[in-house]
């Protein structure tokens, strides 16, 4: 992908060019400290730092402002002026960008949802810089964690926002998120690794004009002497998934359904994970997800070119009668994977409390 822009990684280690990776909305450029600024601003641009994806927080606290720092690359030679927008939106698997709020955003007491940058020439820190005067953001709600969403506007007319549109379809969402490596997405949930059955709950939000998706659930390092079990609800029964507690067969191990929702159906993905013998490592995740394969194998041959951080290898057992219908003996068979394309999806990353 050729791409001059100013670059904001979807996660550590992502080069301009792509790079495979678990799980592409957690962000290391969207550093969020909750009601504590950052002691040092400067540590947003160290080197060091950057390329370890430190610091790293994403600390919300309801109803009392809470700072955010941005920051990203330049990989010109020349120095390069940016402007970086700052949205939020309530969690769910797919962020529609119709969805992304600014209301409750501040830089230095003023409201407004962007800062102007001159990025240094890539010989220069490596080309990367961040924001000093962090954002003001005060979450609205009890009991919700938010999604954040920065953008860089590069080019002409930086201080005219975004315009972000209505995205209707599950395609039309897929090519957004293709087309713009200006983006990053932090949409992570932290959970004690410690317990001995984990769960969670994350939002589902369908197209707004409906149609088919695949909606499933993927374990990245999740040690296999454990177990996996998780629940959509549907429209109606054919399109209602119930996915029974099942071992984990591999470390990195997904399962997929393809379900079709009517225009503007809402509903949730509720997963556990029943913990083995073997104690689960400081950083994996569990990540429900929304993606799709698209209409033609060019489809994803094309995702893997500019967007390979999104493919993931899945086991698919079409839709959830289908599923039913053959029974659990398919839900760990190693016979059914389909390369997918992520449009969405919430880590569940397990941490181990201090």
């Amino acid at each position: 992908m050729d791409y001059n822009g100013f670059f904001i990684r979807d996660y550590v280690g992502e080069p301009i060019n792509g790079s495979k990776a678990p799980n592409w909305t957690n962000s290391p450029d969207i550093i969020c400290t909750g009601p504590t600024p950052l002691t040092d601003p400067k540590v947003v641009s160290d080197v060091n730092q950057y390329k370890q994806g430190l610091p790293q927080a994403n600390k919300q606290t309801p109803l009392t402002n809470n700072w955010v720092y941005l920051r990203g690359l330049n990989p010109q030679s020349g120095q390069l002026k940016t402007t970086l927008y700052l949205y939020y939106a309530d969690t769910s698997i797919v962020l529609w960008p119709q969805n992304w709020k600014t209301a409750d955003i501040i830089v230095a007491g003023k409201q407004q949802n962007w800062q102007t940058l001159n990025a240094p020439a890539s010989a220069d820190n490596d080309g990367i810089t961040g924001t000093i005067i962090p954002f003001g953001w005060t979450p609205p709600r009890q009991g919700i964690h938010y999604c954040l969403v920065a953008w860089a506007e590069n080019g002409e007319n930086q201080l005219t926002p975004p315009d972000l549109g209505s995205i209707g379809s599950v395609s039309d969402m897929a090519k957004f998120i293709v087309s713009h490596p200006n983006v990053g997405w932090k949409n992570t949930v932290e959970v004690d690794a410690t317990q001995p059955t984990m769960q969670g709950v994350a939002s589902v939000i369908g197209p707004p004009e409906g149609g088919q998706l695949m909606v499933g659930l993927q374990c990245v390092d999740i040690p296999t002497d454990g177990y996996i079990q998780f629940s959509v609800p549907g429209p109606d029964a054919e399109n209602t998934i119930n996915f029974p507690r099942t071992p984990v067969a591999k470390p990195n191990y997904g399962q997929t359904f393809l379900v079709n929702y009517p225009p503007g159906f809402e509903t949730s993905l509720s997963w556990t994970y029943y913990k083995g013998p073997t104690e689960v490592p400081d950083g994996a995740n569990i990540i429900p997800f929304v993606g799709e394969w698209g209409s033609s194998d060019e489809f994803i041959e094309q995702a893997r070119a500019v967007a390979p951080g999104h493919l993931i290898e899945a086991h698919h057992h079409g839709t959830p009668q289908e599923f039913l219908t053959n029974g659990d003996v398919f839900a760990v068979s190693s016979k059914a994977t389909k390369t997918i394309m992520l449009i969405g999806s919430v880590p569940f990353r397990m941490t181990h409390k201090k």
